[in-house]
């Protein structure tokens, strides 16, 4: 439950009713235009045809547009058609309406000029002229409260199960002053630019189960929602997730026939015992041949490696002895240009090379310490530093004469190792693009056997042979959802059974408007959700104009009904020109009538219309309009250069 459980016992029935309604020329003259009495029980606005005229226009829908306005309806705030010829009226665009109202126990005296909502005034001790002569203490943001509190505070849910909106006083005012041009389409149609309700669509029903007491516990229905929503979710994620497989398998297929180069219509594996192309015989086929390209290319990368090998050892002893040469060459330039400091470096190469012993020769087969070249290399440095002091000593004619010997030595040297650099280059481009294809081939191979694999994995799913964890761990989680909502379903039937004595009593009510009308023989209230947009019914006549007369006699069924002690309504209900429904006479005077009947005083109902009443009825009568003179509008005087919105 929603709140504190409060009582319904011993409150003020109505709990709300409107007493008087004044309408002022403007706050500073306090001039009234017209003074309206109003009563508990029934209460007519009428405006019969006169000479000439038809008993529109007159301002019986502004009348309860006004109403509502008081009653803190926020359309008037957001903008109507009334207020805005109102505000382009220089008589009137200075007025005001003021009511007092009756509402838990309290009376309040409220003033709402339709101008400055600044204005907007409220009190439970002063009248309305004290009001507009800003004499007493303004207590408006207290009667907003009081509303609140008598009206939608005493509910036991006050939250929409479906979609935990707070319920607001607007919304139950709108149902019970629904417009005149919002009845047409179901019964919890209210206003026609809506009443601010958030999804899902049953909110109003929602609404009205809980103001007639036939919700007191919002917690099973609003799982309930959650669980629906959840398993529309899960049946949408499983539905996806089987049509995945097919589609995986579609785009499978495609990669294939691509791979293979193949039409779009082989066939994926062979069918019976004749021989015919097919994607696992085309695929075995190009599997065995990336095989076989992969093998040649493995021989020849041997092959090559071999040769490589057989190449850089024939190079190696020339590949030293250009080393040396070149090292022995440079000491000798570096001695001729004075730079002993290149010459200690060049030196040093003897021990650079000891350092390097540990690792491989560039042969790749054996350490350098193992390698003969390489000794006979660091003997030669050795031998050259010891000849270092020698070597600085000598002539600069000495140095020169023999740089030419030795430059033509390690030329000659080095043009007998270029065949064999071409070879080893040769050999290792022919290795890289071999590494290249042996890469291509083995990505596509592996490409392939992924996409067979995928095939079958899919087309299992797809065919139902199998099913993939995904779509077993939502359907386990679809039926878990399924089951707890069908627990909740029963659960939900018990607490509807708990209140089927409400239920009853509000069918009853239904029942006694509908005998009440010639040519119906039963009327009855469900609420089933079968029935969410017609939940009251009447038999057995039917035509067009029909489902509006039980529109209406289902508000007054529940208007009749709030007398019970069960019921949350406000016992408060407006309807604005009924007879404009293609009602006839008879069924409008029977059922103003039925409620004349009732206990007048536990309710207010207030009526306009266009149909002169019967003697029977003159005592409900509060305010007779007429179109013949000026004198006979709702604000005596036409307002608008139409008067459509003044009905």
């Amino acid at each position: 439950m929603n709140g504190v459980t409060l009582s319904t016992t011993d409150h003020a029935k109505p709990r709300l009713w409107v007493e008087t309604m004044w309408l002022l020329e403007s706050l500073t003259s306090q001039r009234l235009i017209r003074e309206i009495p109003l009563r508990r029980g029934l209460n007519l606005i009428v405006s019969p045809p006169g000479a000439g005229s038809s008993g529109h226009g007159v301002g019986k829908t502004a009348f309860c547009q006004l109403l509502r306005f008081v009653l803190d309806d926020p359309l008037w705030s957001g903008g109507s058609t009334l207020r805005d010829e109102l505000l382009s009226s220089r008589e009137l665009k200075e007025g005001a309406v003021a009511a007092r109202v009756h509402m838990g126990g309290e009376v309040w005296t409220v003033l709402k000029p339709w101008l400055h909502q600044k204005h907007y005034r409220a009190s439970r001790s002063a009248d309305w002229r004290q009001l507009a002569a800003n004499e007493a203490e303004n207590e408006f943001s207290a009667y907003q409260a009081a509303l609140r509190q008598h009206l939608v505070e005493i509910l036991p849910v006050r939250e929409l199960p479906t979609s935990k909106q707070s319920i607001e006083w607007h919304q139950i005012l709108a149902w019970c002053s629904r417009d005149q041009n919002a009845r047409y389409q179901n019964y919890y149609q209210w206003r026609a630019d809506g009443v601010g309700f958030s999804p899902p669509a049953r909110s109003p029903a929602a609404l009205v189960q809980i103001v007639l007491g036939l919700l007191t516990d919002a917690t099973t229905l609003r799982d309930l929602d959650s669980t629906a929503r959840e398993m529309e979710d899960q049946k949408s994620k499983l539905q996806a997730l089987r049509k995945e497989p097919a589609r995986l398998l579609k785009y499978v297929r495609r990669q294939l026939t691509r791979r293979l180069d193949v039409s779009a219509a082989t066939p994926f594996r062979q069918d019976g015992l004749l021989e015919h192309p097919n994607l696992i015989g085309i695929a075995k086929q190009r599997h065995e041949a990336y095989q076989q390209e992969l093998s040649a290319i493995d021989a020849e990368r041997q092959e090559l490696a071999e040769q490589r090998q057989a190449w850089v050892e024939k190079r190696a002893p020339l590949k030293a002895g250009i080393e040396r040469l070149s090292n022995e060459i440079k000491q000798n330039e570096a001695m001729l240009a004075g730079d002993m400091q290149r010459v200690a470096e060049l030196q040093e190469e003897a021990s650079s090379l000891q350092q390097q012993l540990p690792t491989h020769c560039d042969a790749g087969s054996r350490l350098l310490r193992d390698c003969s070249h390489v000794m006979e290399r660091v003997e030669q440095a050795q031998i050259d530093r010891k000849q270092r002091i020698i070597l600085h000593q000598r002539s600069k004619g000495d140095l020169e004469s023999e740089l030419a010997p030795q430059r033509r030595r390690r030329d000659e040297l080095e043009a007998e190792t270029a065949p064999m650099n071409a070879q080893v280059a040769a050999i290792d481009q022919r290795e890289a693009e071999l590494m290249t294809r042996h890469a291509q081939s083995l990505s596509a191979d592996q490409l392939l056997s992924d996409a067979i694999e995928d095939y079958e994995h899919y087309e299992s799913i797809a065919s139902g042979k199998s099913q993939s964890t995904d779509i077993v761990t939502v359907e386990r989680k679809l039926e878990s959802t399924r089951h707890r909502h069908e627990q909740l379903q029963m659960q939900h039937e018990k607490e509807r059974e708990a209140v089927k004595g409400r239920r009853r009593a509000i069918s009853e009510s239904m029942q006694a408007v509908a005998k009440s009308l010639p040519s119906f023989l039963w009327g009855v209230f469900n609420d089933e959700d079968k029935h969410r947009n017609h939940p009251f019914q009447m038999g057995p006549m039917h035509s067009t104009t029909f489902k509006v007369l039980e529109i209406l006699a289902g508000d007054i069924a529940c208007l009749l009904d709030s007398i019970s002690a069960d019921s949350f309504h406000p016992g408060f209900l407006l309807h604005d020109s009924p007879r404009e429904a293609e009602m006839s006479e008879a069924i409008l005077w029977s059922l103003l009538g039925h409620v004349a009947a009732s206990r007048g005083d536990s309710f207010q109902y207030v009526v306009t219309t266009s149909t002169e009443p019967s003697d029977a009825f003159k005592s409900f009568e509060r305010l007779r309009l007429s179109s013949d003179s000026e004198d006979g509008l709702l604000l005596r005087r036409r307002v608008g250069t139409e008067q459509a919105s003044l009905t």
